[in-house]
């Protein structure tokens, strides 16, 4: 959850309204601030929120089996891993991060 307290009248509204304590930091992450400490998650937020989530599929889709190979702060290289590669690189391990 975020780092704000509920109180016991919030717990239980949340609960009846089947609102989640992760929905919470979402609807501030997202929502329209319509003042310092309240927010509207308003049609328009919902549809730019999924157009954004739309894009970001598309573009796991496109970049799936993308190979990125970086240097440092350089990238060396970048190229589409065939899945010969792909299952040859995996069963070596991946390296810590």
């Amino acid at each position: 959850m975020t780092e704000l307290a509920l109180t016991r009248h919030a717990e239980v509204r949340l609960s009846q309204r089947g609102l989640r304590d992760a929905d919470i930091s979402f609807l501030m992450d997202v929502a329209t601030p319509l003042a310092r400490n309240e927010w509207l998650l308003t049609n328009a937020d919902v549809d730019r929120e999924v157009t954004r989530h739309k894009q970001e599929i598309q573009q796991l889709q496109r970049l799936r089996g993308v190979k990125l190979v970086v240097a440092g702060d350089v990238v060396v290289t970048a190229y589409h891993s065939c899945g010969r590669d792909q299952r040859r690189t995996l069963r070596r391990g991946r390296h810590a991060r």
